[in-house]
């Protein structure tokens, strides 16, 4: 390293100008003395290497929420034979958390297409927000809806299963004649898989029926993400009034499918995670590999303090060279993050985001607290023995 310009201070210390410390930096970056390019791409493998980690924990603690949502998992029912307001269980849709919510009640009724005469389908009546309930019924949460999404629905009609549509090979706004000659058209078409959840839907015609008479409703159900605590509370709010206190009869409120279990709670999987720990591991690994490869400079660097260079500027002057190596190997990990970026929507990209960027930070400062380290324990006096063991 060879230094070419010093200023003396009034005080008589040397001071190095900073366009002098730019000039050996760069010069040190373009020759290879820094090894800026093998550092750069093994900074990149490291972020890439922890998280990418990080990331597909996070996506497997995802995927696990959404096939524990879309199986009903997070869907509520209370069973409360003809002591059920519809208009009251519709309006729970309106509370934080509750993604949808509706009442449902069986009829002895059957309806004939003229396509199979000999052959009706169970008509269940429905309010207007269960319609929702229903079109959400294989979906997972908000977001991984890119993956199951809601079913359409047309604004009226009835909405078939998929068994009751598929002889028909009805879909969304399709208009299918009765056996007495009425046409009724298809709102939407709903999946009712056989994975555990209550029975009853898999072959069935849902009819939309308003909330504003006085007739009752025996099930209200609420699909909830995140899961509401009070939520049972909350339910027994659609129960009548009188009905709920007058008659031996209680409420019957349970999840729609427990196969996956009775709960679930994503955020302490997330918290728990031991992939948490990466940007700790990038910190430390990274100030371990910036201390090592200023380390191994340390001849060069004793050399400079013994020609009158000032160690503040020689900090300076390694700190300038290991940013624009770090800098490099973060934009060369960049693709990953702008991948996670795209794939989620928009609030969980920031949250993933602002996650996995933990990991370039914390390696970025280990490198210069690294780098650091090794300048401030160089010394002059060290010059000899370091020339001895080069």
């Amino acid at each position: 390293m060879i230094w070419r310009r010093r200023d003396d201070m009034s005080s008589g210390a040397p001071r190095m100008r900073l366009g002098g410390m730019l000039g050996e930096a760069w010069r040190d970056l373009a020759t290879g003395t820094s090894h800026a390019c093998a550092l750069a791409v093994g900074l990149a493998c490291l972020i890439v290497l922890l998280a990418g980690a990080d990331w597909l924990t996070i996506a497997g603690i995802q995927r696990q929420t959404d096939d524990y949502v879309a199986a009903g998992g997070s869907t509520w029912v209370m069973e409360y034979n003809n002591h059920i307001d519809g208009a009251a269980c519709d309006r729970l849709a309106s509370l934080d958390g509750v993604e949808a919510a509706g009442a449902v009640r069986q009829t002895d009724r059957k309806m004939v297409f003229a396509a199979l005469p000999s052959t009706g389908v169970p008509v269940v009546e429905i309010t207007p927000g269960a319609r929702e309930v229903f079109a959400l019924s294989t979906a997972g949460t908000r977001a991984g809806m890119g993956e199951t999404d809601a079913v359409t629905l047309y604004p009226e009609g009835v909405m078939l299963s998929a068994e009751a549509a598929k002889p028909f090979k009805a879909s969304a706004g399709s208009l299918l004649t009765l056996r007495d000659g009425r046409e009724v058209q298809v709102a939407g078409v709903f999946d009712w898989p056989d994975d555990g959840r209550k029975s009853g839907f898999s072959y069935a015609a849902l009819t939309p029926v308003p909330t504003d008479s006085d007739e009752t409703f025996s099930q209200c159900w609420v699909r909830t993400w995140p899961e509401t605590k009070d939520i049972e509370s909350l339910l027994r709010l659609a129960g009548v009034g009188s009905g709920m206190e007058s008659t031996q009869e209680r409420p019957q409120i349970a999840k729609l499918n427990m196969s996956k279990g009775s709960t679930w709670d994503s955020a302490a999987l997330f918290g728990a995670r031991l992939t948490a720990y990466v940007p700790w591991i990038a910190l430390v690994a990274a100030l371990a590999l910036g201390f090592i490869v200023t380390r191994t400079r340390k001849l060069e660097m004793a050399s400079a303090l013994h020609c009158g260079v000032p160690k503040t500027a020689l900090i300076t002057q390694v700190m300038l060279e290991t940013g624009a190596w770090a800098v490099s190997g973060v934009l060369l990990a960049s693709p990953l993050l702008a991948w996670v970026w795209m794939g989620n929507a928009d609030a969980e990209s920031a949250a993933l985001a602002d996650t996995l960027l933990r990991v370039p930070v914390a390696a970025v400062v280990g490198l210069l607290v690294g780098s650091g380290v090794a300048v401030l324990l160089t010394r002059e006096s060290h010059l000899l023995r370091y020339f001895k063991n080069r």
